[in-house]
C-alpha cells in the first residue's frame, strides 16, 4: 500500500511539472511580461519574412490572449531597421471578426488583429514589432516583441562615392579632414557604411590592433568627433593626423560604400603626400 501510494504522488507531481512548462509555451521572439494583472498572453501570429505584393500589399498581425481582465486597448509599434517608427500613430488591434477591414476572423475569440500597408519604398532589412497593452486605469505596457526580415520586392543596385575631397599633400602632426559624396538608388537609407582602406608608401595595409583594416567615415552632423557638418545630407567625412612616427612619403587611401544588401560602390583612390 505505501508502495503504491508514492508511486501515485510521484505520478501527480510529474503531470503538474508536465501541465506548468507545457501552458508556458510562448511563439513570440521576446516576452517582455507574458502576463500583467489579470492579462496573459497565449500567443503571438508567427512572422518571418514579409515580401511586398503589388496586388495586396497589406500584412495582418495578431496577438491572443487567454485571458483580458482589465485590458482596454491592444497596439503595436513597428521599427524600421533604421529603429524609426513607420506607422504614423499606433495601430489598434481588435477583436471584432472584421476580416475584411483589420484581419480578424471571429468576435470575441481573444485574439486582436490588425492590418498594416507596407510600402515599396520601406528599406529592406530586420524590423522590430512592439505588442502595446493599455489598461483600464490608463496604464501603458509592451507586452510582447518580434523581429521579421521585409523585402521591398525591388532590384537592389549598389551605392556610387564621388565628390572626393582631400588634401594631395598634409604635415604630420596636423589635423586634416577628407569627405566623399555617396548616392544610393534605393536610398540613403540602404547605405549600412562608408570607409577608407589605408596603405603605407610600401603597399603595406593599415591594420589598427584590434584587427580593422575599414575605417569609417559618417555623415551625422557631429563636427567635433569627426568633422561632418550636416547629418544625413550624403557627404560623409572623417579627419585624420598622422603622427610623426609614420613613414614620410606617399599613402594610398581608397574609399568605398556598402549597402545593407552588401553591395559595393566603386572604389576612389586617391595618394596623400605625406611630409
Amino acid at each position: 500500500m505505501i508502495n503504491k501510494f508514492y508511486r501515485y504522488i510521484i505520478t501527480i507531481f510529474f503531470s503538474i511539472i508536465f501541465l506548468i512548462f507545457n501552458g508556458c509555451e510562448k511563439d513570440f521572439n521576446t516576452v517582455i511580461d507574458a502576463q500583467i494583472d489579470n492579462i496573459q498572453v497565449a500567443s503571438v501570429r508567427a512572422i518571418d519574412l514579409i515580401v511586398f505584393n503589388p496586388a495586396d500589399s497589406s500584412f495582418t498581425f495578431s496577438i491572443r490572449f487567454s485571458s483580458v481582465n482589465g485590458l482596454n486597448i491592444v497596439s503595436i509599434n513597428i521599427f524600421s531597421p533604421s529603429n524609426n517608427i513607420i506607422n504614423d500613430q499606433p495601430l489598434g488591434l481588435l477583436d471584432n471578426g472584421n476580416i475584411t477591414n483589420n484581419g480578424d476572423t471571429t468576435a470575441g475569440d481573444l485574439t486582436y488583429s490588425n492590418k498594416y500597408l507596407f510600402s515599396r519604398n520601406f528599406e529592406n532589412g530586420s524590423y522590430n514589432v512592439e505588442y502595446i497593452i493599455t489598461l483600464n486605469d490608463g496604464a501603458t505596457k509592451i507586452i510582447a516583441s518580434q523581429h521579421f526580415i521585409y523585402n521591398n520586392g525591388k532590384l537592389n543596385t549598389p551605392p556610387v562615392i564621388s565628390n572626393l575631397i582631400q588634401p594631395d599633400t598634409v604635415l604630420i602632426n596636423v589635423q586634416f579632414t577628407f569627405s566623399v559624396v555617396v548616392n544610393d538608388p534605393d536610398g540613403l537609407q540602404d547605405i549600412k557604411e562608408v570607409y577608407y582602406e589605408l596603405f603605407m608608401p610600401n603597399g603595406t595595409k593599415i591594420i589598427n590592433n584590434q584587427g580593422i583594416s575599414q575605417f569609417p567615415l559618417f555623415d551625422d552632423g557631429n563636427t567635433i568627433s569627426n568633422g561632418d557638418v550636416t547629418a544625413g545630407d550624403g557627404r560623409y567625412t572623417v579627419f585624420l593626423t598622422f603622427p610623426s612616427s609614420v613613414t614620410l612619403g606617399s599613402w594610398k587611401f581608397d574609399f568605398t560604400a556598402k549597402d545593407k544588401a552588401g553591395l559595393t560602390s566603386n572604389t576612389i583612390t586617391h595618394n596623400v603626400e605625406i611630409k
